[in-house]
């Protein structure tokens, strides 16, 4: 669920799985490049980075939700409390936040009037998250063999046609 507020400077809310809410922040809008980052209690959870070819193509640079946020205390007891106790790293992966940074990618290509968004898979990311090719299935992405539009370590292509289809 993605909220805006009025402002130039779009402040919207998006919630995770269990109700939780973070910021999504989207940097200077530029015109071939943006990054729109998720945040929790001011620290970065999630991001995704795209870089614009118009008029008809949105590449889809990295999308990155962190299994290692440690949040800075909120005030001096916890402070104090952190300590003498190691705090363990928070995973925010598997929450759906990836869907929504995927999705506002979606939002942001359609506004633009782009007809596709692309993208490369690595053997990295596969084995970071086997789910992977399953997951961009899932949200409309065709899988397909690596191109030159692809980076030059890629195993797969990813592909989302914006053309006339409504997702």
């Amino acid at each position: 669920m993605l909220e805006s507020s009025s402002k130039n400077t779009a402040r919207m809310i998006v919630r995770d799985r269990q109700g939780r809410e973070y910021r999504l922040q989207v940097d200077p809008d530029e015109d071939q490049y943006f990054t729109a980052k998720l945040l929790y209690r001011n620290s970065e959870v999630g991001r995704i980075q795209c870089v614009l070819y118009p008029p008809d193509k949105l590449v889809i640079g990295d999308i990155l939700i962190r299994d290692d946020v440690i949040h800075a205390p909120e005030h001096l007891w916890a402070d104090i409390l952190r300590r003498l106790v190691e705090p363990k790293p928070i995973d925010y992966r598997r929450r759906g936040l990836g869907t929504h940074l995927l999705q506002f990618a979606v939002k942001k290509a359609r506004q633009r009037g782009i007809k596709r968004i692309c993208g490369s898979l690595t053997q990295k990311d596969i084995n970071n998250n086997p789910n992977l090719v399953k997951w961009y299935k899932k949200h409309g992405f065709e899988i397909v063999p690596p191109s030159q539009e692809n980076l030059k370590e890629a195993v797969l292509g990813i592909s989302l046609d914006l053309g006339e289809k409504s997702n």
